[in-house]
């Protein structure tokens, strides 16, 4: 399904509950392809930017793709193990779609992709991660995004496919959240998601660690937790 050309439109499936104006489906093109990726752009939005904004996107989208085959993809698997390849699509690519989401949230994995339609009919057969449109000029928030869902999709085939296991959302999620410290992308705290997660946690100390209600109190306590466990007891 990866057989597209470049700026050929494709129609996708997405979490109405992430949409900016909650779709289900929308129309992207495909704007780069690299060894290991497909990158997608919502249609409507990529037009709308000028050439000079779409040229800088790109190149945004270079070093992003650079950042994820030298360093995020091979620690991320040696920590965590591979994702499912060449996975249902039979192809070793990985695709990134970016769509306009609710402010509140910067990415998202679908489970249901890993399946073929006659299974799950709302799955666009691929393994692919979803990011929001407005990240795509903040170079630290699509690292960290991108290697946060790229370990769920690790997760799926390691627990789901594997084991058919589903992790309780807090330990799937804790997992996904702490790539980011193994990635060493917390190590410059001053700017780091991490002081955002202590930030929310001093707000709201009180927050369940497993009772996930997809807030931002229960990323703080998570990460916190996950932060401290690794570093007592490795």
């Amino acid at each position: 399904c990866g057989a597209v050309s470049l700026n050929e439109a494709v129609i996708f499936n997405i979490d109405e509950g992430y949409d900016s104006v909650a779709r289900s489906q929308l129309s992207a093109v495909l704007v780069k392809t690299t060894s290991q990726n497909y990158f997608y752009i919502e249609k409507g939005w990529w037009d709308s930017q000028v050439p000079a904004k779409q040229s800088e996107i790109l190149g945004n989208l270079g070093v992003l793709s650079q950042e994820f085959e030298s360093k995020i993809y091979p620690t991320l698997t040696s920590t965590f193990g591979s994702e499912w390849k060449p996975g249902v699509d039979g192809d070793n690519k990985i695709s990134i779609l970016f769509h306009s989401m609710r402010d509140d949230f910067g990415g998202y994995f679908r489970t249901v992709d890993e399946y073929i339609k006659l299974q799950a009919p709302t799955s666009n057969e691929r393994e692919i991660l979803y990011l929001a449109t407005n990240k795509i000029d903040d170079l630290y928030q699509l690292k960290v995004l991108l290697a946060h869902e790229f370990t769920h999709l690790i997760t799926f085939n390691q627990k789901n496919k594997a084991f058919d296991l589903e992790d309780d959302t807090w330990l799937n999620e804790a997992r996904a959240d702490y790539s980011t410290t193994v990635l060493g992308y917390n190590d410059n705290y001053s700017s780091s998601i991490l002081r955002e997660r202590v930030r929310d946690f001093l707000e709201n100390s009180t927050d369940s660690l497993t009772e996930w209600k997809d807030t931002k109190y229960d990323y703080a306590v998570n990460s916190l937790f996950t932060n401290y466990l690794v570093d007592h007891y490795g």
